[in-house]
This record gives structure tokens, sequence and C-alpha cells, in this order.
């Protein structure tokens, strides 16, 4: 894969491999978990809680209130909560070569959260010190509890035309396992597991996030480290009882879209390629 970002390729993934739920399946390669992981990522924790509580609409317990000065924005696919939810999936664009410069930007692109009350949300995390997929729990810590380093190992067994695949699926009671799916052993690896009872509700997405300050021009300091650059999440399906399917408006909708001004980037161009298991932004 070249340095720069390109737009992900479809990948097949109509049902998972039979060990896509198999909770003594083999660990995503470098992943790190725990009080290492709360350690390394304190400095994301802030900007993650404000953009979900612009993302929600709703404050989240616990968390401070942020800065006026900073943007928040989504866009993508929402997922609907049909009642039978129990996993998501989509190959999302993946970077070796984004590295925001101002220190209040992160870019949380794209980030996947399953309708159905999941534990676990995977998300592509971009700062001025960072470059990994990491998960977040959102029923226990309410923090970063997975990731790992976008690097060479990782685009070599986990990325095919510019994506890696992730999928999140609810096992049993009350259990969420977070998967990245191996092209070299082409099954998929452990990246975390989670029980209990979800802040961030029953609604679910897979959407362009960021938070980002603002220049005293009022364009997004975003804007320079996207420019240029293509993200997108493709193939995007939902998993309903024991069946995958392709986000469709039978499933999903934009109910978390902020809208193209929220961005402050007069150069981001934005498009719901397919309704609803593809979405592009260039920056």
């Amino acid at each position: 894969m070249g340095a720069g970002v390109v737009a992900c390729a479809a990948v097949v993934l109509m049902a998972a491999p039979a060990n896509a739920t198999d909770p003594m399946g083999q660990d995503v390669a470098g992943v790190q978990r725990g009080d290492a992981v709360r350690q390394a990522t304190a400095q994301q924790k802030e900007s993650f809680l404000t953009a979900h509580e612009g993302l929600l609409g709703r404050r989240l317990s616990g968390h401070a209130v942020a800065a006026p000065a900073t943007i928040h924005p989504s866009a993508g696919t929402a997922f609907i909560n049909t009642g039978n939810n129990t996993g998501a999936s989509a190959a999302q664009s993946v970077t070796t070569a984004l590295k925001p410069k101002n220190g209040g930007t992160t870019i949380y692109t794209p980030t996947l959260y399953p309708a159905g009350g999941s534990c676990i949300e995977v998300t592509t995390v971009y700062t001025n010190t960072t470059q990994a997929v990491e998960a977040w729990d959102w029923c226990n810590h309410i923090d970063f509890e997975a990731s790992v380093a976008i690097n060479a190992t990782f685009v070599s067994k986990y990325t095919s035309g510019g994506a890696y695949t992730t999928q999140i699926v609810k096992t049993t009671g009350s259990t969420w396992v977070a998967y990245l799916y191996n092209y070299s052993t082409k099954a998929y690896d452990k990246l975390y597991t989670s029980s209990g009872s979800t802040q961030a509700g029953t609604t679910g997405w897979d959407v362009n996030e960021l938070y980002s300050e603002l220049q005293s021009n009022g364009q997004s300091y975003a804007c320079t480290d996207m420019a240029n650059k293509t993200f997108s999440a493709n193939n995007i399906q939902v998993r309903l009882g024991t069946t995958w399917t392709a986000a469709s408006t039978a499933n999903s909708d934009t109910r978390f879209d902020s809208g193209d001004a929220a961005y402050h980037c007069s150069s981001r161009t934005y498009q719901m390629i397919n309704k609803y298991n593809h979405w592009q932004v260039v920056g």
C-alpha cells in the first residue's frame, strides 16, 4: 500500500468465518490492552468523550465540558436498533501517512459501533503522536482498552486495498468481541472482549468523526491534515440475529450527521456512495 490514504476497496464479507465468534481465537498481532493502553491514550480520552457527546447529543457521566473553541462533528452511517442487532462490520480506510500537526486535533475516522447495546467501539485514531486502531470499552472503564499500532506489520497482516476489516459481534449474554481480519491467515484475530451494560445506547454507527480546534480564519486544523486524502468505510454490514446483511435503508439512516458546515473545512467533500454501506470523505 502507498503512503497516502486510498479509498477502501470492496471486501467480500457476506458471512463471518467460523472462528470470528470463537473466544479462543488468536490475538491481533502487536495488540496491547488494559492499564498500558489507558495510560498511553490518556490525552485522547477527553476528545473521544467530547466527540461522542456531540454524536449522541447528550452528556456522558463524569465528563468535563469541552472548550467552546473545539468542534466534534460526525457523518456517515447510523445503525437502527431493530431489536435483534448482534454485530456490525466494515472495511475501514487506514494510512501510515496521517499525523495531525496541531496537538488539539484528533481524527477518529472511521469509527464503528454496532447497534444493540455493544460494549465495544473500534476506532481508527490519528493524533500528532498516535496512529492506531483502538477498542473503546463503553461498559466498564469507559476508556480505551486495546490498541494496535498502524505500522508496517499491521499493514502487511490486516489490510487489503488500503483498508482493514473489523467485526464486532455479540457472542453470549452481554459479551461482545471485536476482531480484525488477518489477510495472511484468512481468519479473524481477537482485538478485545467486554461484557456488561453500555453507556452509549442501543443505536450504532460507522462514521467519519473528529475533534479539532479552530484556526483564526475559522477553519479546522484538521483541514490541512486531511487535505487531498480520501477516507472511507465500505462493505458496511449489520448482523441481525445470526445473519449478516448489508447496511441499507431497512436497517440504517443518517441520524448522526452533523452537516458539512460543522466540519469548518471548505475543501472537504463528503458522499454517501451507496446507502448505507459505503461512504467517502475527501479532505
